[in-house]
């Protein structure tokens, strides 16, 4: 029964790892790019819990999936605050915007 469940949740961290990455490399749109950044890190941290079950380390598994959440956070903002001095500047979020940016 336990390895049926890690290996569920062990697959589902796989798929939303694969699924965010697509997300990042096929599409143009910054805010599809960050939504997939996060879903990876979903998937990662759904790993850590998973693992840290299997090596009965839940605590330390824990500590990371905490550290990696806070981490995330302030990558979302900061990628927002661009985000929004990019619409501000250009009046479009996409990454051809961002190339067009001198200086």
């Amino acid at each position: 029964m336990a390895d049926g469940f890690l290996a569920l949740n062990l697959g589902f961290a796989m798929a939303l790892f694969a699924l965010g990455l697509f997300a990042v490399v096929a599409k143009e749109s910054l805010i599809r790019i960050l939504l997939g950044i996060e879903v990876m890190g979903k998937g990662v941290t759904l790993a850590f819990v998973t693992a840290g079950y299997a090596l009965d380390q839940l605590g330390t598994a824990q500590a990371f999936v905490f550290t990696i959440i806070v981490i995330e956070v302030v990558v979302t903002a900061i990628a927002l605050a661009i985000m929004i001095r990019l619409q501000h500047a250009t009046g479009r979020l996409d990454i051809r915007a961002m190339r067009r940016l001198a200086g």
